[in-house]
Parts: structure tokens; C-alpha cells; sequence
């Protein structure tokens, strides 16, 4: 069915899905010019993989999946889109589950455009690809411009928070890790002669992340955020949001690599009580 260089599912039930997929043949991605041959979800995965830039799949990859790699025709017609809603996909893809083996494949079909699997040939208008420097000031601006939007009090840097950060994105990176929170132990330290705890906001993008694309994702999710319902729901679906804007937050330090970014805050938000939520997330 496959040639010998094309990938293999470890997973079982990756794999029967995946055959199935492979049934629906000649599924026109953006031109009757450019077509994949093998059923879009197959190809995202691959994509998802690397394989479009592999030298041992890349041959492949232009027999049957050519429309998704972009090795045909204008990227202005490329047609991809998430199948769940773009809140739900930015959540699953902020939350790593596109780099856990056993739901790759689900991500890539259901969720590509928040995989970055529609990113052909030059960035998309609405999320750009960002370069490799990263801009302090602008990290900064970006916070206090949706924290203003809350009541919330501008933020001021913080150079420890940052250093803290560098040390978590690089770990991840090193380890091409799904996106793990650092330990509440290790975000404590002395400010001002008193242990203060501190929060974390991560974000992984594909192909390259910076501040404007992780602040953008974590401030959509002001609109699952719902005051009366009980606070662990909050917490779950809308926590990287009301840390940008918890009152009594008062520095950020933030660091980056190529995918990953971190956001240490001081002191720590999303405190578990109803009055301290109250007090701190404006709406």
C-alpha cells in the first residue's frame, strides 16, 4: 500500500484510522493543478512530522501529499482549516497534545491550523512567522495592553522571571517535550525578604513562536471565562488569560526559543478563592 519510505504508526489506533483514511483518494487541496493524493489528515500528520522536509520521506511526500508540503502551485489558494472550533484547537495546541504521540494524528486532522501544518510557503495574515530575536519591551507593551482592557495595573519587568523562563523554554526545546509546568516549588523564591510564588504561562508554535502569537492565544480564552461557574472550570479553560490580567500581579519576565515561550509572573495569579478571583479578574 506504502512505499518503503513512508512513515509507520506505532500506534494502534492511530493506525487504523489512519488506514481508513487512506481509502479517500485524489482530495483536491487547492487546485485541480494540486492535489494530494492520500486523504488530507494523512497528510498533516505527515506533515505534523517533518516529513514534507525529510530527506528520506521528502520524495514521498511530493507523490502524495504535495498540496499540503506546498510543492505546487500559489499558497494563496491553500485550503486548511481547523475542523473543531479555532478556541478549542489553540487550547488543545497551547496545551502540547500535538506533541504526544498517541494524539498526533487526531491534532493534525482535526486541529492543523493551530499545528501550523496551513503555514505553505510565507506566514498567514492572521498569525505570522515570527523572526528568531525577541523583543523585552514588546513582550511587555503586548501584557499591559490587554491587562488596561481589565483595570489591572501596568506590569513592570522582571529580570529573574526571565532568567527562570529562559532555563524552562530551553528544557523543552533541548527535549522536544510537550509542554510541562515547572514544579510550584521551584517558582518560589525570596522577593523582598519573603518566599513569593510565581505563576507560569507557556505556549509552543509551529514553525517559530514569539510574544504577539502566545499573548493573542492565551487572551482568546477571555471568552470561556465565566465568573459563576465554579473555579477549578475557570482555572482549566481560561487560567493563562486571568494570569495576564490578575490585579495583583505585578512583573513578568518572559524567554523564548525557536518553539517555545514562557511567561513567569510575580507574584503568582489564579489563587483557588472565589473572593481573590473576584477581586483580581475584571470584566
Amino acid at each position: 500500500m506504502l512505499e518503503d519510505s513512508s512513515p509507520l504508526l506505532a500506534d494502534e489506533t492511530q493506525r487504523q484510522g489512519f488506514l481508513g483514511d487512506l481509502e479517500v483518494k485524489r482530495v483536491a487541496k487547492r487546485s485541480p493543478e494540486c492535489t494530494n493524493v492520500y486523504n488530507n489528515c494523512v497528510c498533516n500528520f505527515y506533515k505534523l512530522k517533518d516529513h514534507c522536509s525529510s530527506p528520506v520521506h521528502e520524495a514521498w511526500m511530493r507523490g502524495n501529499c504535495e498540496a499540503t508540503c506546498g510543492f505546487c502551485a500559489d499558497p494563496e489558494d491553500h485550503i486548511c482549516d481547523n475542523i473543531y472550533p479555532d478556541q478549542m484547537c489553540d487550547l488543545f495546541a497551547n496545551r502540547g497534545l500535538h506533541q504526544k504521540p498517541q494524539l498526533q494524528y487526531f491534532m493534525a486532522c482535526k486541529c492543523p491550523k493551530a499545528c501550523g501544518i496551513c503555514d505553505v510557503g510565507r506566514p498567514s495574515a492572521a498569525l505570522p512567522i515570527p523572526d528568531d530575536t525577541f523583543d523585552q519591551e514588546e513582550c511587555l507593551r503586548l501584557h499591559n495592553e490587554k491587562r488596561s482592557h481589565h483595570g489591572a495595573a501596568e506590569l513592570t519587568w522582571c529580570p529573574k522571571c526571565a532568567d527562570f523562563a529562559q532555563q524552562m523554554v530551553q528544557t523543552l526545546q533541548d527535549s522536544n517535550s510537550p509542554l510541562i509546568h515547572s514544579s510550584s516549588e521551584s517558582r518560589r523564591w525570596q522577593v523582598g525578604g519573603r518566599m513569593v510564588p510565581h505563576g507560569e504561562n507557556l505556549m509552543y508554535y509551529f514553525p517559530k513562536v514569539d510574544c504577539r502569537i502566545s499573548v493573542e492565544s492565551w487572551y482568546k480564552e477571555k471568552d470561556l471565562y465565566k465568573p459563576r461557574q465554579p473555579l477549578i472550570l475557570n482555572i482549566e479553560s481560561a487560567g493563562h488569560f486571568t494570569q495576564m490580567v490578575w490585579k495583583d500581579t505585578t512583573s513578568v519576565g518572559c524567554a523564548k526559543t525557536e518553539k517555545y515561550l514562557a511567561c513567569i509572573y510575580e507574584p503568582a495569579g489564579n489563587w483557588k478563592s472565589v473572593f481573590l478571583f473576584e477581586r483580581n479578574v475584571q470584566m
